[in-house]
């Protein structure tokens, strides 16, 4: 038998996860397959999920250890009721081992929110997952209202969870973990060990799951003052829901945060629009009883540009007519622009699931295998920070600064080099071809566990 057969059947010796992507390859950050950019014109077909043709189909059709309601065998060659009319009460659970329902749905939700249009391609993909964006996806007002949600979603109201984790430890108001947080801090200072401390924290964080909690113990998001750090009242009045901004209350997990998302969205919609006519919402007058727009009426873009130009008319400026030679180019240059902007989105809203995922796996990927490849990468800077001086790195970053400013002819010609001798280059070392290798974003999860259902003829029951 050989070393990667055993590895099959057996579980890795450094991380102890089994099944695809656990290989001792797989712990380190560098490409799983080449062949997408060294030869991207190789065509690959599937005609069945049991193929195995990306990590995605792979883990679809494992044996897995941990076994929800879905991954049983149910003994049948027709397709399995798990309570397709049933009230989410009496559905089976947990459907999906290791996950909860609530989260199961969760997922299922926002990626009926998301998809809009997928497109075979008989191609390799990157990262060893399929559901990729499309480098020539088209934009459409649907898309980009779509990826501003899901920015919201992840980056948004994470970023606002660790500031308000920050205004709780500087408000002293949990005053034995601040103490211990300003102790370690200024004994490190004091003797010169402040980067070997910050770096191994951020190792066992990233290493050891439990420490995060420990040491930075979760609240409820709504009830925590971003000011103050102290309690605060629910902007909803209410607290009906622990991970969303507002608190409002929910009946499903995760709708009170895709609700605030909506009308996030909305909310940014409402500011263009006022600011194109000229107008705020509350120079409308009280007791307004009209009645909702008809859905046959105009477009509401057009008629936002016809009332700033009424405004300019109205204000003394010269109407331009058919002499307006900048309007045609600024509204081309604008929607031209907007793909890759919705692209940008998408991308930053991608990167953050996948780290999301990699840090706090869910099966059926690997549980151990993306943190210790992470830690593979901070490891070093730990290592360094030991036997490193702050003046010596202080001396290295500002002879790096130097160069970056003052070698443009040598980088220049680096570049064109290494673009001629490795094409496409650049993808070879993005985030989910190295250290996120087999990492999925959301999407790719649930379309991971939509194939699981597939592979034992039972479909997802809604909630």
């Amino acid at each position: 038998m050989s070393s990667e057969d055993s590895q099959q059947n057996g579980a890795n010796p450094v991380s102890g996860d089994k099944g695809p992507g656990t290989g001792l390859v797989d712990l380190f950050p560098i490409p799983a397959d080449t062949q997408p950019v060294t030869d991207p014109s190789h065509t690959e077909t599937s005609n069945s999920l049991h193929q195995d043709t990306t990590l995605s189909h792979a883990l679809a059709t494992d044996d897995h250890q941990d076994k929800g309601e879905l991954q049983r065998d149910h003994h049948q060659t027709e397709v399995a009721d798990l309570g397709w009319h049933e009230k989410k009460q009496d559905i089976a659970e947990p459907l999906m081992g290791g996950m909860s329902n609530e989260e199961l749905w969760v997922l299922v939700r926002r990626f009926n929110k998301q998809m809009y249009h997928v497109k075979a391609v008989p191609y390799a993909v990157p990262g060893n997952l399929d559901l990729n964006v499309a480098d020539e996806e088209e934009f459409s007002p649907d898309k980009l209202r779509a990826n501003l949600e899901r920015l919201y979603t992840t980056v948004i109201v994470g970023v606002l969870a660790a500031v308000k984790h920050v205004a709780r430890l500087r408000s002293w108001r949990e005053t034995r973990r601040t103490t211990c947080f300003c102790v370690a801090y200024f004994i490190a200072w004091a003797f010169d060990f402040l980067v070997p401390l910050l770096t191994t924290t951020l190792l066992v964080l990233i290493v050891y799951e439990p420490s995060r909690a420990f040491l930075f113990p979760p609240a409820p998001m709504a009830l925590v003052s971003s000011r103050s750090g102290g309690v605060q009242k629910p902007k909803s009045g209410v607290l009906g829901s622990h991970d969303s901004a507002t608190g409002a209350p929910e009946n499903h997990k995760g709708e009170a945060v895709e609700q605030e998302a909506s009308n996030f969205v909305n909310g940014i919609a409402s500011v263009a629009l006022s600011s194109a006519v000229g107008k705020h919402p509350q120079d409308e007058p009280e007791g307004d009883e009209s009645g909702p727009v008809d859905d046959a009426g105009p477009d509401p873009t057009a008629i936002a540009v016809g009332a700033a130009d009424a405004k300019d008319k109205a204000g003394g400026d010269k109407p331009h007519g058919g002499k307006d030679k900048t309007k045609v180019p600024m509204e081309t240059a604008m929607w031209t622009k907007m793909r890759p902007i919705m692209h940008g989105i998408a991308d930053i809203a991608d990167t953050w699931e996948r780290f999301a995922n990699a840090l706090s796996p869910t099966p059926p990927f690997p549980q151990e295998t993306s943190r210790l490849r992470i830690a593979t990468l901070v490891l070093p800077l730990v290592v360094t920070s030991l036997v490193v001086s702050s003046y010596v790195f202080t001396k290295a970053l500002m002879a790096g600064i130097g160069f970056v400013f003052f070698g443009d002819p040598i980088i220049t010609r680096g570049l064109d080099w290494l673009n001629r001798t490795v094409p496409n280059w650049q993808q070879l070392i993005e985030l989910r071809n190295t250290a996120l290798k087999g990492v999925p974003t959301n999407a790719q999860l649930t379309l991971t566990l939509l194939r699981i259902g597939e592979a034992n003829r039972a479909p997802i029951p809604p909630p």
